[in-house]
């Protein structure tokens, strides 16, 4: 099947002694795990061996989880696939939850393009779909009635359905951040690789010199962290993240061309941890000197065969 993955990074000018690049809630008191599940039952478990889905389902007597469908960069025409029926419905009854993926091409996506896929989960799937995961997403001032019209849409069609979206980056983009909550549920903040040179996008340069979304309830955020190598650095990062604010998670070893292809091979230990981590409010204000004069959005497709 093949699997589109965008990955947004951003890069940022700043003036002073330091340049850097750039719902439906989680557990009362815990920090979720949301996970781009790109594999189908029967694979992708952790490190590769097993089966991800039912590491997924025995994950969710822990903690917070909640799964991305994807079955093909979108949803497969047809009838409701069994497999995933079987795979969902056990995550579910584990205390689970399924969101399914749909692409918006930084809202140049047509609406109805974008409506007809989420029709064609609910008819494929009913009521196993608990919401939606919009990726590519881009906020600018000419896309913010998009969005909102897309969450709108969603939340008229079953108001319990969670919407998360992607931007995966935390750039405001001329949008007041009241204005940007309306949007979705749960942003995807930050999605990136663990550790980049200054002056890309990668966990180590987050949060760019940025603080907004720190003064806002922590599960209304999310963060995507892959290339992580070790379960230090794994726990590390989940700190971290719980500094920053985020209320959902989800860390991998895996990069490449998909780095959702399978879950970590510190899966366990990854739940385990979360399972134990009490949300606090953000404490880091301005990560690092300088002041923001422009911001360059650029645009990475990478496109998931297997």
């Amino acid at each position: 099947m093949r699997y589109l993955n965008r990955y947004f990074s951003s890069s940022l000018t700043t003036i002073g002694a330091i340049s850097i690049l750039f719902v439906a809630p989680c557990q009362a008191g815990s920090v979720g795990v949301l996970v781009p599940s790109y594999f189908y039952p029967g694979s992708g478990g952790p490190g590769g061996p097993g089966d991800g889905w039912s590491a997924m389902t025995s994950a969710a007597s822990q903690t917070s989880v909640t799964a991305i469908l994807n079955p093909d960069s979108g949803p497969i025409s047809g009838p409701a696939d069994p497999n995933y029926v079987a795979a969902m419905t056990n995550l579910e009854n584990a205390g689970g939850k399924v969101v399914a993926y749909v692409y918006t091409n930084n809202g140049g996506t047509p609406l109805a393009s974008v409506e007809s896929e989420i029709s064609t989960y609910i008819n494929q799937y009913g009521n196993l779909i608990n919401g939606f995961f919009l990726d590519g997403m881009n906020v600018l001032p000419s896309t913010l009635s998009y969005y909102q019209s897309l969450d709108s849409y969603i939340k008229g069609l079953q108001p319990s359905y969670a919407v998360f979206a992607n931007p995966g980056q935390p750039f405001l983009n001329g949008v007041s951040p009241s204005d940007y909550l309306t949007t979705a549920d749960v942003l995807d903040i930050f999605e990136g690789p663990d550790t980049a040179p200054a002056g890309s996008a990668g966990f180590n340069n987050y949060p760019y010199d940025l603080n907004w979304f720190e003064s806002q309830p922590h599960n209304r955020f999310a963060n995507i962290i892959y290339d992580v190598p070790t379960s230090a650095a794994m726990l590390a990062d989940i700190a971290r993240a719980n500094q920053l604010n985020a209320g959902y998670l989800y860390i991998t070893d895996q990069g490449g061309d998909n780095p959702y292809a399978q879950l970590p091979s510190y899966w366990n230990q990854e739940v385990s941890a979360l399972a134990t981590t009490t949300p606090e409010p953000g404490t880091l204000s301005l990560i690092f000197g300088g002041s923001l004069v422009s911001t360059l959005l650029v645009v990475n497709t990478r496109r998931r065969l297997s």
